[in-house]
């Protein structure tokens, strides 16, 4: 149950970094101009640039890790899913590390790093009862 519920979740988060980057993409409405005062200090100096990113990392990345959390259910799904937590939590620090500024859309990505990071540690670290349907799933196969 546990691995469906943070499959879906990845599945949610590969949707959601699909659906930015292509928002991104078009280069309209608030993406229109890159932010001059990012230029040279970031690593992106668009947001085509960076709507690729996101999609490449995280869209593909997240639905990899989705798309195995519903076929197998190692702990190993969890360590990628922990991975892709911290990866993201790196992400939302890098531009108050190198601008020295919040933006709003940080705090945004900062509850969902902090809710893949949760799931994930809570998945490695579950303990599975001797008896359980996961072990016999394992001697079975």
């Amino acid at each position: 149950m546990l691995t469906k519920l943070v499959a879906a979740f990845n599945l949610a988060m590969s949707l959601g970094a699909f659906f930015m980057g292509i928002s991104m993409l078009p280069v309209m409405g608030v993406f229109v101009e890159f932010p001059p005062e990012w230029v040279g200090v970031m690593p992106f100096t668009s947001w085509s640039a960076l709507a690729m990113y996101g999609m490449i990392v995280f869209g593909i990345g997240n639905a990899v890790t989705a798309v195995y959390g519903f076929i197998r259910k190692p702990r190993t799904f969890f360590v990628a899913n922990l991975c892709l937590g911290v990866l993201l939590l790196l992400s939302a620090a890098l531009p108050i590390v190198l601008l020295g500024e919040w933006y709003l859309p940080l705090v945004f990505f900062f509850a969902l790093s902090f809710i893949q990071l949760a799931l994930g540690l809570y998945g490695v670290f579950s303990k599975r009862k001797p008896g359980s349907r996961h072990r016999t799933e394992i001697i079975n196969s």
